[in-house]
């Protein structure tokens, strides 16, 4: 009898696990809907501006968040995916130089958050109006303060708020470029400076690819326990720079790449770089690894390395083929991801 419990079949691991697998391969649950974002046209229609925005992902979005994030007087955009990991930030860099001027409510009879107070604002060019609402989508709310979009008029004559418990206020003027408070009952509007601040800007693909890895660019690579295929467990030796190409018998990308680095091995040795492979297979004998390699036509030195010390390497996901350049010193100095044009274009000026 096996003295291992049960394990309740379709677990909570395997399933995140299984759904993980399945959102990086591009699976959709919605049929790949994309997100739309459409362009108010003053009133007289709207315009698709889905593709031109970026925001037409088809990630599975399910729900859109309207707020000024970085307080510079325009509306920015969070969506969320079904993925979890995958929140999208969409910065508005339209309009800058309109003016604006933003509203927060504070309630006392109608509650603290008033939601359902009803804020106009009167300009040169017309009347805008906003609600406080609770909600903005599933499981999401908007900015709780209301932000009126100016155009080049140069303040709002008055601000009137019909508030829940039906009382109205009507206060000013109100300069643009500025953030007010007004308190239920109080016929005095509170300035509130905000701070601008800068989002950060969307990080490269290469930057992308170090958040995934154990790895520290510019810091010393993880000392490895490795195998060669025919021999005992060794560690990669410092005093020479290594070019380390991860692969494995099941990589088809790898089966592209191993014979062009064959091809450039020659070089690698000009530049006094030591190529070697590292295979990450876990259940496959020697014996198979090294018929593979022969197969290619690999002769560069080739090890292996056990899931332990793969975990020094990798995250949460093992992504190959992968290469590292490590310079004598034992620190790691780039790494290409791939075998693309970009990963080739790079490892030739490497060896030029």
């Amino acid at each position: 009898m096996s003295t291992v419990g049960d394990v309740k079949a379709g677990n909570e691991g395997y399933l995140n696990e299984h759904m993980r697998l399945l959102f990086n391969e591009g699976f959709s649950f919605s049929g790949y809907e994309r997100n739309h974002l459409f362009l108010n046209l003053e009133g007289k229609g709207f315009k698709d501006i889905s593709g031109v925005s970026g925001i037409d992902s088809i990630s599975d979005g399910r729900a859109a968040v309207t707020a000024d994030f970085d307080n510079d007087g325009d509306l920015d955009i969070l969506v969320t995916t079904i993925q979890g990991e995958g929140h999208l930030l969409f910065r508005n860099n339209v309009g800058q130089n309109n003016n604006f001027i933003r509203i927060a409510l504070e309630g006392r009879a109608s509650g603290k958050d008033a939601f359902g107070a009803i804020v106009r604002l009167k300009t040169d060019q017309g009347i805008l109006t906003r609600v406080k609402s609770g909600g903005g989508g599933f499981l999401a709310q908007h900015d709780p303060r209301l932000l009126f979009g100016l155009g080049k008029a140069e303040g709002a004559d008055w601000v009137e708020v019909a508030w829940p418990s039906g009382q109205l206020q009507r206060l000013g003027p109100v300069p643009s470029g500025t953030s007010w408070k007004i308190v239920e009952g109080v016929d005095i509007l509170q300035e509130t400076p905000e701070r601008l601040t800068r989002l950060v800007d969307p990080i490269g693909s290469e930057q992308a690819l170090w958040h995934k890895l154990q790895v520290i660019q510019n810091a010393d690579f993880p000392r490895l326990e490795v195998r060669r295929l025919e021999g005992p467990t060794t560690t990669l030796k410092k005093g020479v720079p290594y070019f380390l190409n991860l692969w494995a018998t099941w990589c088809i990308p790898c089966r592209q790449e191993m014979p062009e680095l064959q091809k450039l091995l020659p070089r690698f040795q000009a530049r006094g770089i030591q190529l070697v492979g590292l295979s990450v297979d876990q259940d496959v004998e020697a014996a198979g690894i090294k018929t593979f390699a022969a197969q290619l036509g690999v002769t560069y030195p080739l090890y292996t390395i056990d899931e332990e010390n793969v975990g020094k390497i990798f995250g949460e996901e093992i992504f190959i083929p992968l290469s590292f350049l490590i310079d004598d010193k034992g620190r790691v100095a780039e790494v290409f991801e791939g075998w693309s044009p970009q990963s080739q274009r790079r490892i030739h000026q490497l060896l030029e």
